[in-house]
């Protein structure tokens, strides 16, 4: 048996020995093939395992002076493995990571940046390991500064091995620069969204003066004209008759000069009736000034828009049969108004020579560009709308304004302040089952003006009327029959608590919405004592105007007290 023994025992050392054999041989080779990368430019660096942990070196050699170049550049270098650990980075990166380069070279690129950015660099890695991928994350800095950085991440070319090229740039000041222009921008989009509102409202007045006070003394002085030839006590000869007839009629051309001139600043039938129907009013004088005929296209039952839609689409077409007169050479001319995928368009063309090339490439603010057609763009930027202009080779031009539909109104609604008593209560009558109503009582106009505005892109509202007293604001309630009224507290001939009793006795389901500047809760008990829905100080309407509404329509009376402020 001892024989026997000793065999097995060599044979379990020999197969000792094969194993080791292997294990020494493929590790020899493993050597062999990671000196062959080293020598090949395929490693950057190694990571070698020590009693102290893992240790990251760096390879230098046949690509010293890439290297060079990388280490010199202003932009962040790395190259990272498929888990995202940096294998090798550039003293640039680790200054705009603000981590050592010892301790980024071997750690994970995401533990240098905010949790909150990790999940934007994993996506921006998983797309870089099939093809480039650019994206931005957001540092912070000690003096609270935030700090912008790109980056751009690319397969690592000709490698069997899952690496990431990583190129990471600042553009801070890039970004900082980009938001103070549109800062800018919006500044002056603003701006400029204010002074055409400013020549609208000015144009305005300055026609119902004209109309109202100059064209109104002129009739005056007409009628004393006519009465002064016809008085038998002068006896007049010829000649002074012929004088008189000659000054009333001088007045008369006066008198529809004025009118004319106050049309067009601002036509009466733009608050009254509408678009449509100051569009027709437009062409027909224009024709008759101009010789130029317009054929009108408006589509049936178009809906009432916004005032400031209104007012821009008006300015367009004015604008535009302007040029045409000026520039065109056409005896005609064609508008057209119609509703398309919830926009209006409108289309105003001629068959003149049109316009030159460089004109329509123009899309910003150019000199090429008249005042008249930056204007009317600007009208449209400001409504979320557009204008174009369009030219064929064989002359003829057209220029096409779309602006949103979602905000019109009915034709029967009321359209906003300036609008006559007349279309505001046949508005308040033909609307009552489709929009709430609102009237709005307040002294001072701008204030009035204000709330309108903040009302008027309300989908479910209208601004039935305006009051600026408290008496005014009685009647205007009994005309009108609003569904609420905005009532202000301080007013002149009848003060706001006292209508909000009258209103409260003759019209009872009519809400009440008290706007004061007084936030006491003295006042807050007056008001709800007089039998307000609800009361709201002014210094909140811009925050809380809308909801105060939505909660007061809400609302049911019987719960008036527990919900009054609001």
């Amino acid at each position: 048996m001892a024989p026997r023994k000793r065999l097995n025992s060599r044979r379990t050392k020999s197969k000792k020995s094969t194993s080791a054999s292997n294990v020494l041989r493929d590790r020899v080779q493993e050597l062999e093939e990671t000196l062959q990368a080293i020598r090949g430019g395929q490693v950057d660096a190694l990571v070698i395992n020590g009693p102290s942990g893992d240790q990251v070196f760096t390879l230098q050699g046949a690509e010293h002076p890439y290297r060079v170049l990388v280490e010199s550049i202003n932009e962040g270098a790395a190259t990272l493995d498929g888990k995202g650990i940096v294998l090798y980075a550039n003293e640039r990166l680790a200054e705009l990571l603000n981590a050592p380069l010892d301790k980024l070279i071997g750690a994970r690129l995401q533990d240098h940046i905010s949790p909150s950015d990790w999940h934007k660099l994993n996506v921006l890695s998983e797309q870089g390991r099939r093809k480039p991928a650019t994206g931005e994350i957001t540092l912070g800095s000690r003096d609270g500064r935030q700090r912008t950085l790109r980056f751009s991440l690319s397969p690592f070319p000709e490698s069997d091995l899952e690496l990431i090229c990583a190129v990471v740039t600042e553009v801070t000041e890039l970004v900082e620069a980009n938001e103070a222009q549109k800062k800018s921008e919006r500044e002056l989009q603003a701006l400029s969204g204010r002074l055409l509102q400013l020549q609208d409202d000015e144009r305005r007045r300055i026609a119902r003066d004209l109309h109202d006070v100059s064209g109104q003394k002129l009739a005056a002085l007409n009628l004393n004209l006519s009465q002064l030839g016809r008085m038998g006590t002068l006896k007049p000869d010829a000649a002074a008759q012929g004088v008189l007839a000659e000054c009333r009629q001088l007045t008369e051309q006066v008198g529809e000069e004025i009118r004319t001139l106050s049309y067009v600043l601002h036509p009466p039938l733009l608050d009254e009736a509408g678009l449509a129907s100051a569009i027709r009013w437009c062409a027909d004088g224009f024709g008759q000034r101009t010789g130029i005929h317009v054929d009108v296209e408006i589509a049936p039952h178009l809906m009432r828009l916004s005032p400031e839609k209104e007012i821009a689409l008006f300015r367009v077409v004015q604008e535009s049969l302007t040029n045409i007169r000026r520039y065109s050479g056409s005896s005609t001319a064609q508008i057209r108004l119609q509703v398309r995928d919830d926009r209006i368009h409108l289309e105003i063309e001629d068959q003149g020579k049109g316009m030159p090339e460089e004109i329509l490439r123009s899309r910003g603010p150019s000199a090429l560009l008249g005042v008249g057609i930056q204007g009317m763009r600007e009208r449209m930027r400001q409504l979320s709308g557009q204008l174009e202009i369009r030219s064929g080779a064989a002359g003829g031009a057209k220029i096409i304004a779309t602006v949103p539909a979602s905000v019109a109104l009915r034709e029967s609604d009321v359209a906003a302040a300036g609008t006559s008593e007349t279309a505001l209560a046949r508005g308040a009558a033909e609307n009552s089952s489709l929009l709430k109503r609102i009237l709005i009582a307040d002294d001072h106009e701008m204030l009035r003006e204000g709330v309108r505005r903040v009302l008027q892109n309300e989908k479910e509202w209208v601004v039935c009327g305006e009051a600026a007293d408290g008496q005014e604001a009685i009647d205007k309630t009994l005309a009108l029959d609003p569904d609420l009224v905005i009532l202000d507290v301080n007013m002149p001939i009848l003060n706001g608590l006292a209508a909000l009793r009258r209103i409260r006795q003759q019209r009872p389901r009519t809400k009440i919405l008290v706007f004061t500047v007084n936030n006491s809760d003295h006042a807050a008990r007056e008001i709800i004592a007089a039998g307000a829905d609800g009361y709201l100080c002014k210094s909140n309407a811009s925050e809380n105007l809308i909801e105060s509404i939505k909660t007061i329509f809400e609302t049911e009376p019987s719960s008036r007290a527990s919900s009054a402020q609001v």
